[in-house]
């Protein structure tokens, strides 16, 4: 006869049997979810991390960012701007006067920073006015207030230009700039305190009015006519009105000789007030300032016709001498509105390169006129009448690109420069924001997860009382079951033999059946002591380190007697890990199974066979006896033992060839 029982090895449970082995699985699971769900809900929600609406907040700039223009400043400016004379003391108030060159309605004032190479090799700003007034001078020689810093300090103006809005717009004659607080000299001049700005910019519509009015200061720095009063309105500034989407830097008009006349047909008569040339500069892509500017011509004629063969063409500019050296940015000149449909310039004299003086050719980038401020020119065809053959790219000067990228209208690059800075500023305060919040974020998550680990602490804690407490109720009843046990049935037991013994003695010649019952009564009693003193022990015991396996060599031997026992008993460690209550159902069950062995098998050998496979642990018993006759009713009481074990029983015998009977078994244990 063959048993197998298999058992999982997990820890022992305070509570006997299944279901209460189930429950407490049951409130452990529940303990930990518990626990868990404040760090979770926290964790979850919306509110938790304080930097997820700033990183929205720099999402959200940062596209409307990538949406403007890049802007880059001129390596190689026409000028550098106007600055205070070095003599001055911090205190000495200053004022700058602009005159337009005639009354115009102004809506937009621009003052462009000026700005020197740090220590760093940066473009750093400097000499911007900490306090300072800005007015507008009417016709009538008023004065009207713009904007008004004489109280607090201006904001850092950083590299970018500063607007200020003209409200109500009324005729303007020009512009007075008053500055009462210096800034602090940061650049290698001999001076303590400075005043410098690249360009000043007052806007009619889309118009600068400002160029080329005169200016006036009551203090003044000059250097080569690059730092002067005149370069705050030549417009010159640090900067080109250029979006520098880079494109290919070898494309340009380029046409050989000393001379190029250039013909054109806006399509319809325009006034004409307005026209730019842009230089070939290469700078931005090549980090080379000789090149800028090379073929650029010193010598520039434009006319204007109502009719084609320009019999009625006006001079409306002549400049027989460029007085500037050519820098990044456009030459701007403006003049009277002039009624014309057909334009004719005549460009001489191309700046020589300083290395080779032998090579005469006229170089552009770009050729612009303007009506009131915009452009009339963009996309038109552009002729060279006479022009040598090696005379190229006369349909890139009308396009809208140069080397640097693409031209912008003036104030359209002003307004998105200064948005552009605005947001690149409120960007960086939103990464310092950024930062600071995921800060508070990490630390308030160790927070919440040190007391989610403190809370599953407690539980666990609980828990662990909780088991202590049952594992005391349940030492308490062990003990006083024993105790009764001991009281009731052991000395009932002791009484029934001791009064057997005794009627023995009564009875003078006690016949063969009335001895025979004697001692059975006698024997019956003294192995019913035995076995309750070994329950009694059982229950009184909390230890699960006794040999499960030694006990089934005990109770084999005394059971089968004679018939030879063979045992081949694997994992023995795993079967002393059982819980007490295990480890005596499956005594009872080992005992039933001999009992049968011996009352009906007939059997002269027995294995007994335990083994684990996985989580299952295995007894088998088999005998070589005269095995179960067909259609023989079950083992129902083995049946119900492997119930109370939660096992399953399986029984194999034919007639003759023995009987095996294997039990798999799974249980939590100890592995």
């Amino acid at each position: 006869m063959i048993f197998v029982l298999a058992i999982p090895t997990f820890p022992a449970l305070p509570f006997r049997g299944v279901l209460c082995g189930k429950l407490w699985r049951l409130l452990a699971l529940a303990a930990t979810s518990i626990a868990c769900l404040p760090l979770t809900a926290v964790a979850r929600s919306p509110i938790f991390y304080e930097s997820e609406p700033v990183v929205r907040d720099i999402d959200r700039i940062g596209e409307i960012i990538s949406a403007l223009p890049l802007n880059s400043t001129n390596s190689s400016p026409w000028t550098l701007g106007y600055a205070s004379s070095w003599d001055d003391l911090p205190e000495t108030p200053l004022a700058i006067e602009i005159h337009f060159p005639k009354i115009e309605t102004i809506d937009l004032v621009a003052m462009l920073p000026a700005a020197y190479t740090a220590a760093d090799n940066t473009k750093q700003s400097f000499g911007f006015p900490l306090r300072f007034s800005l007015e507008r001078l009417l016709p009538d020689g008023s004065v009207e207030m713009i904007a008004n810093h004489l109280e607090t300090d201006y904001p850092e103006s950083g590299m970018g230009p500063q607007l200020f809005p003209c409200a109500n717009p009324v005729p303007t004659r020009g512009l007075r700039i008053t500055v009462t607080r210096r800034p602090r000299n940061p650049t290698w001049w001999l001076t303590s305190h400075v005043v410098a700005l690249s360009e000043v910019f007052a806007f009619a519509g889309d118009r600068n009015v400002a160029l080329h009015g005169k200016v006036t200061t009551s203090s003044s720095y000059n250097l080569y006519d690059v730092w002067a009063p005149v370069c705050l309105t030549d417009g010159f500034s640090l900067y080109s009105p250029i979006h520098h989407d880079l494109n290919d830097p070898t494309k340009s008009f380029r046409s050989p000789g000393d001379q190029v006349r250039l013909e054109m047909d806006l399509g319809r008569e325009h006034r004409i007030d307005e026209f730019r040339l842009w230089p070939v500069v290469r700078t931005i892509q090549h980090n080379y300032p000789l090149t800028i500017g090379v073929g650029f011509p010193q010598a520039i004629r434009l006319e204007l016709a109502t009719i084609p063969d320009f019999s009625d063409a006006r001079v409306v500019y002549e400049q027989t001498h460029l007085t500037q050296q050519p820098g990044g940015g456009p030459w701007m000149q403006q003049f009277n509105p002039t009624p014309g449909r057909y334009v004719r310039i005549t460009l001489k004299d191309g700046l020589r390169d300083s290395r080779s003086k032998d090579l005469v050719e006229i170089n552009l980038g770009e050729i612009e006129l303007l009506e009131d401020g915009r452009l009339v020119s963009g996309g038109l065809p552009v002729l060279a009448p006479g022009a040598v053959t090696e005379t190229t790219g006369l349909e890139l000067l009308t396009d809208g690109l140069v080397s640097e990228g693409r031209i912008l209208p003036l104030r359209q690059w002003i307004t998105q420069f200064y948005q552009r800075v605005a947001l690149t500023q409120q960007l960086r305060g939103l990464w310092r924001a950024s930062e600071t919040a995921r800060s508070r974020d990490e630390k308030r998550l160790m927070l919440w997860l040190f007391i989610g680990i403190g809370v599953i602490v407690a539980m666990a804690q609980m828990v662990w009382l909780v088991r202590v407490a049952a594992h005391r109720r349940a030492a308490k009843m062990r003990e006083r079951i024993a105790c009764d046990l001991h009281d009731e049935i052991g000395a009932n037991v002791s009484s029934i033999a001791h009064t057997a013994e005794l009627l023995k003695e009564t009875i003078r010649e006690p016949s063969t059946t009335q001895s025979r019952l004697l001692l059975n009564l006698i024997d019956s009693a003294q192995l019913t002591t035995k076995e309750t003193k070994h329950f009694i022990r059982f229950i009184e015991s909390e230890a699960q380190d006794g040999d499960v396996t030694e006990q089934f060599a005990q109770v084999g031997n005394r059971i089968l007697g004679t018939i030879p026992a063979h045992f081949s008993l694997e994992n023995v460690r795993s079967f002393n890990a059982l819980n007490p209550s295990t480890k005596w159902n499956l005594l009872l069950f080992y005992k039933e199974a001999l009992n049968n062995i011996i009352k009906h098998a007939g059997a002269t050998a027995v294995e007994i066979l335990t083994r684990r496979t996985g989580a299952n642990l295995t007894l088998e018993i088999a005998d070589n006896g005269r095995g179960m006759p067909n259609g023989s009713a079950k083992c129902r009481r083995l049946e119900s033992r492997a119930k109370v074990l939660g096992g399953h029983l399986e029984v194999s015998s034919r007639p003759g060839e023995g009987t095996r009977v294997i039990l798999t078994f799974s249980r939590n244990v100890k592995s």
